[in-house]
């Protein structure tokens, strides 16, 4: 359901991490995901409350708005050629490099939580960071979704 759409851009070059929810933001809306309002709220929100989190030195992102904004659950993800900087999650200012986003578009409250949760979780995971920073085709994505039940 989550991941059902297949949203997966790998190993983009962009300019900013506004681009970044750009071009995620388009896959969502040719979907059907997503309002057209949802991209100005996700960039409002990261400004507010920073999703960047550096795991095993490598650093990731969870960005997300809130659920009016979602016509129906999809999670994307975008892996970066060069890392763009982003503000730690918990902190004001602390900038630290970004290569994996994983943007949420999810329609009910409660599923936030829930997905944060497990994409924690496997981030966790020895070397999953790794294989998902190294990918080079959407199979290679599906399957590491696969092996830590997410898809």
């Amino acid at each position: 359901m989550f991941f059902d759409q297949q949203i997966a851009l790998l190993n983009k070059e962009v300019e900013s991490k506004e681009a970044a929810f750009r071009l995620l933001t388009e896959e969502f809306l040719k979907n059907e995901c997503v309002t057209e309002a949802y991209l100005d709220n996700v960039i409002k929100r990261e400004a507010v409350f920073p999703t960047g989190l550096m795991i095993n030195g490598i650093g990731v992102a969870i960005p997300h708005t809130d659920s009016q904004y979602v016509k129906r659950s999809q999670v994307g993800f975008l892996s970066l050629t060069d890392p763009l900087p982003f503000i730690e999650m918990g902190t004001r200012d602390k900038e630290i490099s970004v290569s994996l986003i994983f943007m949420l578009a999810l329609k009910e409250p409660h599923e936030q939580l829930q997905m944060l949760q497990n994409l924690i979780e496997m981030f966790q995971k020895n070397g999953v960071l790794e294989k998902l920073r190294d990918i080079h085709d959407v199979e290679e994505y599906r399957m590491i979704l696969q092996q830590y039940g997410l898809e």
